[in-house]
């Protein structure tokens, strides 16, 4: 089993890897100044869904660590 301190660090990873896939979203100035705005709304739709599920992985690790961190600090009382 995974001790806390590994779940903490694969959160703070996963979390930085979010920020470099939305930074990669692109927005409607984007589509604007591309001829293949099929293309790009393709890639936004995409990369969204991506970002999203990667966010609810996030969640659930968050709340993994903090039962973990929980029951440890119940145990050592």
């Amino acid at each position: 089993m995974f001790k806390p301190q590994h779940l903490l660090v694969e959160e703070r990873g996963l979390e930085n890897q979010v920020k470099r896939l939305k930074d990669l979203i692109p927005n409607k100035a984007d589509a604007q100044n591309n001829v293949l705005m099929c293309t790009v709304g393709y890639l936004q739709e995409r990369l969204t869904t991506i970002v999203k599920d990667l966010e609810d992985i996030k969640f659930s690790i968050k709340s993994e660590n903090d039962r973990i961190l929980k029951d440890k600090l119940t145990n050592n009382k």
